[in-house]
């Protein structure tokens, strides 16, 4: 049953592929797009009549496929993504079967064309145009672009991601690294360098698009560089050459590495996290991108790069410039920096007002930050929750050993005895927040007050349980009023009489002067 299936479906073929070809507009190419089969089938029935076909088919077995164990791997994918080439199929497979067994690229085509009948799924129409492009001497040239992307994650949701990519223009050597965020002049920076390392040396031009990254503005052939780049440029002397406006087609070969990146690498890829998707990044490019024949050169991008890695300048990483921190993450005011959801410390004082930047790598499940000249400013386990501040005291501003100095500079002005460490210490028991602010108060109370009404306060609120400088305070000013009044003067006593006194104060101790009788006898007479 099953042979007279297949018997039939060739037979309808066949009269497909006749009724087709009639049609003069209908190229093989059109006609096996259009069938889903090779344009060589197309080719091999045209020239059959119908008598060579019968016979042909007659002479046919069927055979058992032996990529059949990979039917759901293959339509899981195609389900994914109903355009996803044979080719990235096949990398996939690979990928995920170690005992994968060894066939021709074709064969692995031919299954996922069965696979696409089967089910009935169409291959999307995709019309693409290509230039050839003049060769290159060894080393001579570079082309650089960016690429980016929307992933799928596990939960369903999405993820753009953002990818450098260069390539070597002779051998199609190849290296591509990504991160979550747009670059920037200084990761730029820090994926040239990762591209050097990856291809043992810089070539002699660096060919790019005019992208802002690179370049300000460019004036007939004059260029002005963005000044993360100019620097590096200097520093690094490499040559870089842009492409003019409107013009893609100069900088081919790197266009068809995005696009690869794209179609081939990401297509179908789920992200799990960016370490990961750089370490499988790497593992195809060893694998795939520069493991496999190039369609034009039908060479080994690896094997020619052994080559042109002798042409090209000597490399060696600047240390100024660390490599293996890539991304970078922006200090926030409280000195933290965000990452996956949690917030890790860097050491009180790294914030400069200008949100500086530190370099992060995840290593073993450790996190480790450091300065831009590489210098370690801290270590964190990576936290699996959400929402937490992760970092010691270590990494916080040392608040304890300046309220100590504080403190200590306040006893200092003492003299007395050890009542006021007492008081100190008992706000410091009770109150720790809030021995700054009560040690400020103190210290005024005692510039105010003097050491001996402090020292009757202290001795009040040591005995009462009043640890608080306000009531210190409130101590100090009744003992000081207590104070002026046993100093207050005695009152002014005038004589007026013998033994009579009187005081300008008292009036009840006022007594009148008394006159003698005849002294009034004395006043009548005259």
């Amino acid at each position: 049953m099953k042979t007279q299936i297949h018997d039939l479906r060739k037979v309808r073929m066949w009269y497909e592929v006749k009724e087709l070809s009639s049609n003069p507009g209908n190229s093989d190419s059109k006609i096996a797009k259009k069938l889903g089969v090779d344009r060589r089938t197309v080719s091999r029935y045209k020239k059959m009549s119908e008598e060579e076909f019968h016979e042909f088919s007659m002479k046919q077995r069927v055979y058992e496929l032996v990529l059949s164990p990979y039917y759901p791997d293959v339509l899981s994918l195609l389900s994914i993504d109903n355009g996803l080439p044979a080719a990235v199929i096949e990398d996939r497979l690979k990928e995920k079967y170690a005992d994968l067994p060894k066939v021709n690229s074709k064969t692995v085509y031919n299954f996922v064309q069965h696979v696409r009948r089967q089910e009935k799924i169409p291959v999307p129409e995709k019309i693409r145009q290509t230039e050839a492009l003049e060769e290159f001497a060894y080393g001579s040239q570079a082309q650089v672009d960016f690429g980016t992307a929307q992933m799928r994650r596990l939960d369903g949701s999405r993820r753009r991601v953002y990818f450098f990519a260069l390539v070597l223009s002779r051998s199609r050597y190849k290296y591509v690294f990504f991160q979550t965020t747009p670059f920037t002049g200084k990761t730029a920076v820090q994926a040239h360098e990762q591209a050097f390392k990856y291809i043992e040396g810089i070539p002699g031009k660096l060919l790019y698009d005019q992208d802002s990254v690179f370049l300000k503005s460019e004036n007939l052939g004059d260029y002005l560089l963005a000044d993360d780049f100019r620097r590096y440029r200097d520093e690094r002397g490499i040559s870089v050459e842009f492409c003019r406006k409107a013009d893609p087609q100069s900088k081919g070969r790197v266009e068809n590495v995005v696009g690869y990146v794209k179609n081939n690498f990401l297509r179908a890829r789920t992200f799990h996290d960016i370490d990961r998707l750089n370490e499988e990044a790497l593992s195809w490019l060893e694998r795939k991108a520069n493991g496999t024949k190039h369609a034009t050169t039908k060479r080994l991008p690896h094997d020619v790069w052994l080559i042109e890695k002798e042409h090209l300048s000597f490399f060696r990483p600047s240390p100024a410039i660390p490599r293996d921190e890539i991304p970078t993450y922006t200090v926030r005011k409280d000195n933290t920096i965000s990452y996956k959801g949690n917030f890790y410390r860097v050491p009180y004082g790294t914030y400069n007002g200008k949100g500086p930047e530190v370099l992060l790598k995840v290593k073993d499940g450790t996190l480790s930050l450091s300065n831009r000249q590489g210098i370690l400013l801290a270590e964190h386990p990576v936290s699996l929750e959400k929402g937490k501040v992760i970092g010691s005291t270590t990494y916080r501003r040392d608040r304890n050993s300046r309220l100590e100095v504080f403190k200590q500079e306040v006893l200092s002005i003492w003299k007395g005895n050890n009542t006021l460490y007492l008081f100190i210490e008992e706000i410091h028991k009770y109150k720790p927040r809030y021995l700054r602010d009560n040690l400020k108060m103190i210290r005024e109370v005692m510039g105010e007050y003097g050491e001996e009404i402090v020292g009757s306060a202290l001795d009040y609120c040591l005995d009462n349980g009043l640890h608080n400088a306000l009531y210190l305070k409130e101590a100090a000013s009744h003992y000081r009023e207590l104070k002026r009044r046993e100093k207050k003067p005695l009152p002014v006593v005038s004589v007026l009489h013998d033994g009579v006194q009187t005081s300008q104060y008292d009036t009840d101790a006022y007594i009148p002067e008394r006159s003698k009788i005849n002294r009034y006898d004395q006043i009548m007479e005259l």
